[in-house]
C-alpha cells in the first residue's frame, strides 16, 4: 500500500539513514511538518489508521545498522585494550591491560571510568514521575568504574542505574535531538582528547566477566524445552514432573567455570581471532545404557552439547532482614517480593551452558547434574540492562498461567474431563507476568569451515516462568540474593524443531542428523558437538522506533579432552603457568648518589620488592647532576632518578622518592613486603612519619641548600664548617626530636606494639625515611642515642631486616659509587 511520508523539513535526509528499513520508494507523497520530534508515518486511505510513531533517538557517533549497539542499548561490560597505545595527553590512571567498566555504542568501548574522571558522570539526575526530577547521591562514578568488574555499580539501587544509563545516552545524543526526559550533553562530543582516549574499536578490545560472580543458579523454565526433554526419557504421557508447573525448577551450578566470550561483540562477525576455547570433558560413562548395574568406565564426552540460555545479573542492595541485626553479626536473610524483586534485575547476557549429555544420564541420579555441567559456562560480556529491554515486554509463549476454575469443559456436553494448568501460589503470582521478544540464534562452524550454520531460531518468549519469578522463589527462604549473582533461564527452546535449544533436542537424542556447512562447499553431519566445532550464539530486539538492542556473540570453540593421566602441558598445546608471573615493568636503572637519604630510600624499596636493577651513579660533589644529559632525565637537578620500561616499551621515568616508593609497592603488591598498609588511618599514620622526614628534614639538610646559606653568608663562610652546616644541623635535631617523642608515645601506648616506628612488625614507608635521617643526624654530629633512643632501637631493628642490610650507604660507595 503507498503511504504517504509527513517529515521535518530540516531533517529529511537524516531522518532516511535513521530509518533505513523503510525504502523511500515505499511512499507516494512526501509532506513537511511543522514538527521534528516525530516522524509520522500514514496510510493513504486515512490519517487516522496504520498510525506508527517512530521517534528514533539520533547520535553523533556513527552507528551501523544491524550493530547490536544502538543509543536505546547502553549496554555494560567490563574490558581492557591491551594492543591500545594510549595517546598520552595526560597520565592514564588506569594501564591498557587493566580492566576497567565500560559501556558499548555504535563500533566502539567507551571506558566509564575516564568519562567519571573527567566530570561526565557527576550530578546525576533521574525523573521520578510527574515531572519530578531527583538527584542521585551517594554515588561515587570515579570508584565504581574503576573496578575491574561490576560488582559496585551493580549493588547500586536501580535509580543509579537509570540515571548512569540516561546520562550516557545524553552525552552519546546528536546536538538538536529531542526527548521528553533526556536532553544532549555535547561535553564529550566537544572533548577530542578525551573521545581519543575513552573509545576503542571493538575489534582492539579484550573482554572480561562483567561481574565477580558470587553463586550460580541454573533454572530450567522454557516448557517447550523441559517437555521434549521429558518426551524423550519418559515419554509423552509424563512429559512434565509433577511440580514443573508449580514453581521455578533450578540447580546450583560452579561460578568458578563461568568464562566470558572473547570474540568480537559486534553482531555479524564470527571470532576475529578472538574465539574463546573450552576443552570437552572426561568423566565417568555408563558402560551399558540399557543396564546401568554393569558400572562406568572413565573417557571423554562423546555427547558434548550446547544449551541456549539467557542469564541474568542480581543487582541492588542484599535483601537481608534487618530486624536481625541486633542479635547476629552478619543480618539473614528476607524473601524478595514480586515488586522488589523486578528492581534486582540488573540486566541479561546470553549464556552456553555446555553440558556432557553422557557423563549427565550416569550421574544425575538421584541429586541432578554434577561434573556433566560444572566443566564450563560462557556468557557473553555486554549486560543489556533490563531499562532496555523494557520496550521489548511482551506475553511469554504460555500467555498466562493458571485458569480460573482449574479445569476444562468439552464443547459438546460440557463435560468436566480435566485440569488446566495450576495457578502459582500467590508469591509467585505476577500481574505484570511477562518476558522479553528477545530474537535468539545458534550457529554452528566445523574448524575446517568458514562458513556458520544456523541451527536454532529461538526467543525469550520461549519461558513459562519469568526472570522476575525465578528470583522470588530462590529467595522465598530467606536465601540472601547479592549483586553479581548470576541466574539463569535453562535451555530456550521453541514449539518447532529449528526452535530447539540443544543437540539433544535438534537430533532427538541421536536419532536425527543435523546438516552443517561444511569446507569447499562439502556438508558435515552433526548428532552432537565434535572437537573444533564453533557454537555462536546471537541475541537481539527489534521494532520500529527503537534502534536494535543486542548482546554481542556468546561463543567459544572446542578442544580436544585431555584423558588421564594427564598429558604434560607442552603435548596439549599449552604453556606451563610460570612461578611468577611477567612482570609489566623491566629495565629498571637507578640514578643515584652513595651518601643521598632519597637515593638510599629508593634502594631500599628495591630490595624490599626483589627488583632487579642497574645503579647509574651521579657524583653530587663533581656537579654530575647539572649535565645536560642527567638534566634532561630530573629537571630538578636532583637524585634520585628511576628509569624503567613500561608495557608499550616505553621508557619511564619517575623523580621524587615517595613517589617511586609508592609506585612500587603498588606496581608489584604480589611481591615482596607491602611498604604502605592498606587501612586507611594505618596508612596516614605512616605516612605522617616519612612526610615528617621527607617534607620537614631532609630538604633543608641537602648540600645544595647548605651551600646555598653558606655563600649568602657575610663573610662567606667555608663549605662544611660555616652557617650551612649549622642550619642542617638545628633542622635534623629538632625534626629527630619531634619524632621521638610520636613514636615513643605511641610505642609506650601499646606494649604489644611491633619494634618498627608505627609499631608493626615489618618495615613500612616511615622506617624506610627513618633510617637514613639517622644517619645524616650521626653524620652531623647529633648524639641520637641521647635524644632519640627509641628511634635508635629501630634502626637497629631495621638493620636486622632484609630489605636493609644489603643497601647501607657505605657498602654501595664501596662497591659501585665513584666517591
Amino acid at each position: 500500500m503507498p503511504l504517504s511520508l509527513f517529515y521535518y523539513a530540516k531533517e529529511s535526509s537524516f531522518l532516511f539513514c535513521s530509518i533505513p528499513v523503510i525504502p523511500s520508494s515505499t511512499f507516494k507523497e512526501f509532506i513537511p511538518l511543522p514538527r521534528k520530534d516525530n516522524l509520522i508515518i500514514f496510510s493513504n486511505k486515512s490519517p487516522l489508521s496504520s498510525q506508527i510513531v517512530l521517534n528514533m533517538r539520533k547520535s553523533w557517533i556513527e552507528i551501523p545498522e544491524n550493530c547490536d549497539f544502538s543509543l536505546d542499548n547502553i549496554p555494560f561490560g567490563v574490558c581492557s585494550f591491551p594492543s591500545c597505545q594510549f595517546r598520552r595527553s595526560g597520565v592514564p590512571l588506569l594501564t591498557p591491560s587493566t580492566p576497567r567498566c565500560c559501556t558499548a555504542i555504535g563500533q566502539y568501548s567507551v571506558d566509564l571510568h575516564l568519562l567519571a574522571e573527567a566530570g561526565l558522570l557527576e550530578e546525576l539526575t533521574v525523573p521520578s514521575g510527574n515531572g519530578v526530577i531527583t538527584k542521585i547521591y551517594n554515588f561515587h562514578p570515579r570508584i565504581v568504574f574503576s573496578q575491574s568488574s561490576l560488582n559496585d555499580f551493580m549493588a547500586c539501587e536501580k535509580s543509579v542505574w537509570v540515571a548512569v544509563r540516561n546520562r550516557l545516552i545524553s552525552l552519546f545524543m546528536a546536538g538538536g535531538d529531542d526527548d521528553d526526559d533526556i536532553k544532549p550533553n555535547p561535553s564529550l562530543q566537544n572533548n577530542l582528547p578525551l573521545q581519543s582516549n575513552s573509545m576503542h574499536l571493538l575489534e582492539n578490545t579484550l573482554y572480561h566477566l562483567p561481574a565477580t560472580i558470587g553463586d550460580y543458579t541454573d533454572f530450567y523454565s522454557s516448557r517447550e524445552h523441559a517437555t521434549n526433554v521429558g518426551i524423550m526419557f519418559r515419554g509423552k504421557d509424563n512429559a512434565l514432573q509433577p511440580n514443573w508447573l508449580h514453581m521455578p525448577i533450578g540447580y546450583h551450578g560452579r561460578s568458578s567455570s563461568v568464562f566470558p566470550s572473547l570474540s568480537t561483540s559486534c553482531s555479524g562477525s564470527v571470532g576475529s581471532g578472538k574465539m574463546s576455547t573450552i576443552r570437552r570433558p572426561c568423566g565417568q560413562l555408563q558402560i551399558d545404557a540399557t543396564d546401568p548395574t554393569k558400572g562406568s568406565t572413565y573417557g571423554p564426552c562423546k555427547l558434548m552439547d550446547f544449551e541456549l540460555e539467557v542469564a541474568f545479573f542480581v543487582g541492588g542492595p542484599t535483601n537481608h532482614d534487618e530486624s536481625t541485626t541486633a542479635d547476629n553479626k552478619e543480618p539473614i536473610g528476607k524473601p524478595l517480593t514480586l515488586e522488589k524483586a523486578a528492581d534486582r534485575i540488573f540486566g541479561y547476557v546470553l549464556m552456553n551452558d555446555w553440558s556432557a549429555r553422557d557423563i549427565q544420564k550416569w550421574e544425575y541420579v538421584p541429586l541432578g547434574p554434577f561434573t556433566a555441567k560444572n566443566f564450563a559456562t560462557t556468557i557473553s560480556t555486554w549486560v543489556v540492562t533490563s531499562m532496555a529491554l523494557d520496550p521489548f515486554r511482551c506475553e511469554t509463549s504460555a500467555g498466562k498461567q493458571g485458569t480460573d476454575d482449574l479445569k476444562m469443559k468439552d464443547d459438546a456436553g460440557g463435560k468436566i474431563f480435566g485440569k488446566g494448568d495450576p495457578t502459582p501460589l500467590d508469591y509467585l503470582k505476577d500481574p505484570n507476568y511477562g518476558s522479553y521478544d528477545v530474537n535468539l540464534t545458534v550457529s554452528l562452524q566445523p574448524t575446517n569451515s568458514k562458513k556458520k550454520t544456523k541451527v536454532c531460531q529461538s526467543n525469550l518468549k520461549h519461558m513459562y516462568w519469568s526472570s522476575v519469578q525465578q528470583l522470588v522463589h530462590h529467595s522465598v527462604t530467606g536465601c540472601p540474593m547479592r549483586a553479581g549473582d548470576l541466574l539463569a533461564s535453562g535451555t530456550i527452546s521453541g514449539k518447532e524443531q529449528h526452535n530447539f535449544g540443544s543437540m539433544l533436542e535438534l537430533s532427538w537424542k541421536g536419532s536425527r542428523e543435523v546438516i552443517l556447512d561444511g569446507a569447499e562447499g562439502s556438508k558435515e553431519v552433526r548428532k552432537f558437538l565434535n572437537d573444533g566445532d564453533a557454537v555462536i550464539m546471537e541475541g537481539w530486539c527489534r521494532k520500529e522506533g527503537i534502534g536494535r538492542v543486542g548482546f554481542g556473540q556468546c561463543s567459544a570453540r572446542i578442544l580436544p579432552a585431555v584423558p588421564f593421566p594427564y598429558e604434560p602441558e607442552d603435548k596439549i598445546g599449552k604453556v606451563a603457568t610460570p612461578t611468577q608471573p611477567t612482570p609489566k615493568f623491566t629495565n629498571f636503572k637507578l640514578y643515584g648518589f652513595w651518601r643521598s637519604s632519597c637515593t638510599w630510600r629508593v634502594r631500599i624499596a628495591l630490595a624490599a620488592k626483589g627488583i632487579p636493577h642497574e645503579i647509574i651513579p651521579i657524583d653530587l660533589f663533581s656537579k654530575e647532576q647539572m649535565i645536560d644529559d642527567y638534566t634532561a632525565k630530573n629537571y630538578m637537578q636532583q637524585v634520585p632518578t628511576l628509569e624503567f620500561m613500561d608495557e608499550n616499551n616505553t621508557i619511564v621515568r619517575l623523580t621524587q622518592s615517595l613517589a617511586i616508593i609508592e609506585f612500587l609497592d603498588s606496581a608489584f603488591a604480589d611481591r615482596g613486603g607491602r611498604m604502605l598498609p592498606l587501612e586507611p588511618i594505618a596508612r596516614a599514620k605512616v605516612k605522617e612519619i616519612a612526610e615528617i622526614v621527607n617534607s620537614g628534614i631532609q630538604p633543608l639538610q641537602n648540600l645544595s641548600i647548605i651551600e646555598m646559606l653558606d655563600n649568602m653568608a657575610v663573610p662567606p663562610s667555608n663549605p662544611g664548617e660555616g652557617v650551612g652546616k649549622k642550619f642542617a644541623k638545628e633542622v635534623i635535631e629538632k625534626g629527630l626530636v619531634t619524632l621521638e617523642n610520636k613514636v615513643s608515645h605511641l610505642h609506650a601506648a601499646d606494649r604489644k606494639a611491633g619494634p618498627f616506628a608505627v609499631g608493626s612488625f615489618g618495615p613500612t614507608i616511615a622506617d624506610i625515611c627513618l633510617v637514613p635521617q639517622l644517619y645524616n643526624g650521626q653524620r652531623f654530629g647529633i648524639e641520637v642515642e641521647r635524644i632519640c633512643p627509641t628511634l635508635v632501637e629501630i634502626e637497629k631493628a631495621c638493620k636486622n631486616h632484609p630489605w636493609f642490610q644489603a643497601v647501607l650507604p657505605d657498602m654501595q660507595r664501596s662497591t659501585v659509587f665513584k666517591n
